[in-house]
This record gives structure tokens, sequence and C-alpha cells, in this order.
């Protein structure tokens, strides 16, 4: 396949987080997602199949991710939200897609399907790339997302199907930022990845929840809270009312969207640890 590199790819935009601003990419930039894009597909397959045994999962547990593959913050939807408008909303000289859809990677990667199909949302310079080229590597085609309300119905729509939205960025850069995931915990391979133990890929976002105790109705006629978390981090107390222990907490916010007193919020973390790659100033505001 040949890697297109006229001047329509050139357009394409980067997010530069130390000035929260976009900026246009650059050539090399393009090459390196092109290649990766034409590699992830083996690579999340080999990745799955390391963790569908339990002896090959300790083993691919020992090796540490090579920081040119992907890394991914957890974020709670309305800080993607904000991601989000930030993205459409930045000035930029080019009238290059801000967003695009396909269906997930790792479910066609895998063979694996179930619905949401079309939740894997690529951002800026790789959704300029992907809605362009004549093929991809998954075999499917990219629409764009048009407008900044269109993106954050389908991310409150993830949320209410229990996704937990990731920003995925490479080479430990966030100007490599390229991909809002939206992941479950049976097919999504970096989440399997880290419920079987792996830690050096889905990393703790910005935010942590917060509980008041006296508002939780309990999980005897409730407890959405303990079911919607994917990281076990909540559980039932001694007096039938919901825990949380905050050490294994991501900041998805899955429990907070879905608790009907208000028991829970989210607050920021204060010992978030990815401000250079994926920063606080357009997440939280």
């Amino acid at each position: 396949m040949k890697i297109p590199m006229n001047k329509k790819y050139r357009r394409g935009l980067v997010m530069d987080p130390a000035s929260a601003s976009l900026q246009p990419v650059d050539r090399n930039h393009y090459i390196q997602q092109w290649i990766y894009g034409a590699v992830e597909p083996a690579i999340l397959k080999v990745t799955d199949f390391m963790y569908n045994d339990p002896v090959r999962t300790k083993l691919y547990n020992k090796l540490a991710t090579p920081k040119v593959l992907p890394r991914e913050v957890v974020c709670s939807t309305e800080a993607v939200c904000r991601f989000i408008d930030f993205i459409y909303s930045a000035e930029a000289d080019n009238d290059c897609p801000r967003m695009a859809v396909t269906k997930c990677v790792c479910q066609t990667a895998t063979d694996t399907y179930a619905e949401p199909v079309w939740k894997d949302m690529a951002l800026l310079y790789t959704a300029n790339l992907y809605t362009t080229v004549k093929h991809t590597a998954i075999g499917e085609p990219y629409h764009i997302i048009e407008t900044a309300e269109e993106a954050k119905k389908m991310i409150r729509q993830f949320d209410a199907d229990r996704l937990v939205h990731t920003i995925m960025y490479c080479h430990g850069n966030g100007r490599w930022t390229f991909v809002v995931c939206n992941c479950d915990d049976t097919i999504c391979v970096p989440m399997k990845a880290y419920l079987l133990g792996r830690r050096d890929q889905v990393l703790a976002g910005p935010e942590i929840v917060a509980m008041d105790p006296s508002r939780c109705e309990g999980c005897a006629t409730c407890g959405k809270c303990v079911d919607r978390c994917m990281f076990g981090a909540n559980a039932i107390g001694p007096d039938g009312k919901s825990t949380v222990d905050l050490s294994a907490c991501m900041g998805c916010g899955l429990c907070v969207s879905t608790c009907p007193t208000g028991a829970r919020t989210m607050e920021p973390r204060a010992d978030y640890q990815h401000e250079d790659t994926v920063t606080t100033k357009i997440l939280l505001g």
C-alpha cells in the first residue's frame, strides 16, 4: 500500500499538551502513524493470544511495553466531553477532520464482536489519515464526526453502555495522542491485559471518585456502582452500603454517572502522573 504524502495529508493536526493548542503534523508523524496502523491488528491479536492462557499471561506480564507502543489514560465522560470541545473549538488554519469513528479495532483484530461495534474515535491527524487512505489495516472505513455535539452524544451513550473512555497516545508523548477508545472488559485487549495484571498500558486518569456514605441508599435496592465498575474498586460494606477502594479507582466515573442519589462525585486526583501527555488544562478545564 502506498503511503499517501500529498498536501491533503500534511494538513493534519496534532495536539500540543504544553500549550494546549493544535499544531500542524509533519511527514514523519504521518509515516509512523501509518506504519503503526498497519501492524496494530497483528499486535492486538498476538496480545490477546498471550492473555488467553494463564501460563502465557504470567510470562507476558514480565515484559515491559516498549515506549513506542500506546498507553491509554482513563477519563470520565465529562472529562472526555471537555476534551472533545477543545478538539473542535481550537483554532487551526485548515479544515481537516477533527474526529472520525470506525469499528472497534480490538473486535475486528480478534474477530470477536459485541455491540456497540462502532466505537473507536480517531483524532486529528489520525482522523485525517484514515478518512483519506483507500484502505485501512482493519478493512473498515472511518466516518468523519462532523460536530462536537455528535461526538459527545456518542460518548454519553458509551457511558450508558458501561464502556470506559480512554485517551490513547504513543511514544510517551502527548503530541502522539491519536484516539479515544471506549473499552469493555471482555474483548478490549488492553483492558483485559490490565485486569490480568499488566499495569503499564492502562493508566489512572486525572480524577478519582469521592463518596458521601450518608447519601448512599444501599446495595439491597441499588448496587449499580458495584455492577458498573470494571476495576473492582467498589464493594458492599458491612452496613449494606457501597464502599470504594481508592487505590483501585482508575477515574472512569461509571459509578458516578449511575448513582441515583448523588452519593458519588469525581474530584481531581492529587497524584495524577500524566500531565505532560494528557493535560488537565483540557480535561478538567
